[in-house]
């Protein structure tokens, strides 16, 4: 899903940083497992927070309120590589630093990727019934909370399905694992910016890169 040339801007430039890309392709490519659930639901909006019909969902913030506008309905997910991509990586900082490195930011964009095509999988679904979908978004971007994780996975019964569980911080593993949501029948948007985003100033942005 990510090739060794779009993985390698990331690393460096030269035939050193294309050979440490390929390896860590090869790597996550063995290793990764994608699996998702997903659905859709009509949505309520009372005292401005959102509601997902008949889950334990509430989207609260004006982010959110924004990409949904003119929106009935959300299409969510969760979506993981497995929990072999992380034991890769823990096993490869034992003796090759910078290979996990690499893998550990292939995986990021692996992930994204699969996102990417998701969402736009769905798109062509509606697209059939006459229908739009917004970009996705995902907790932690804006003012829509991280904590909003643990909800996603009930309402999606992603424990059950995918074996996500989170952290004490709110961190999903395996921890190339990724929630979202994104409106139906509104117009499309993408609000997904490093402005728009809870880790913006505490990172470097390689994960997200031109993707966003």
């Amino acid at each position: 899903m990510i090739t060794p040339e779009e993985l390698a801007k990331y690393l460096g430039s030269g035939d050193d940083a294309l050979a440490l890309a390929k390896r860590a392709v090869d790597v996550v490519k063995g290793a990764a497992a994608n699996r998702c659930v997903e659905a859709t639901a009509g949505i309520i909006r009372e005292d401005g927070i959102i509601k997902v019909a008949n889950t334990v969902l509430t989207l609260p913030g004006k982010d959110i309120a924004q990409l949904l506008e003119g929106c009935d309905a959300v299409y969510y997910f969760c979506a993981t590589l497995g929990i072999e991509v992380d034991r890769e990586i823990e096993r490869l900082k034992l003796g090759d630093l910078t290979l996990a490195y690499a893998v550990d930011l292939c995986a990021g964009l692996w992930v994204d990727a699969y996102c990417d095509e998701l969402e736009e999988r769905q798109r062509e679904r509606l697209a059939q019934k006459g229908l739009t979908l917004t970009g996705r978004f995902s907790c932690g971007y804006g003012d829509l909370p991280l904590s909003l994780q643990a909800d996603f996975i009930e309402a999606l019964k992603a424990d059950k399905f995918l074996g996500i569980r989170l952290t004490a911080g709110g961190m999903m593993i395996p921890s190339k694992s990724v929630s979202a949501v994104a409106g139906i029948g509104g117009e499309y948007k993408k609000i997904r910016s490093c402005d728009a985003c809870a880790k913006r100033g505490s990172c470097d942005g390689g994960l997200c890169g031109d993707r966003l």
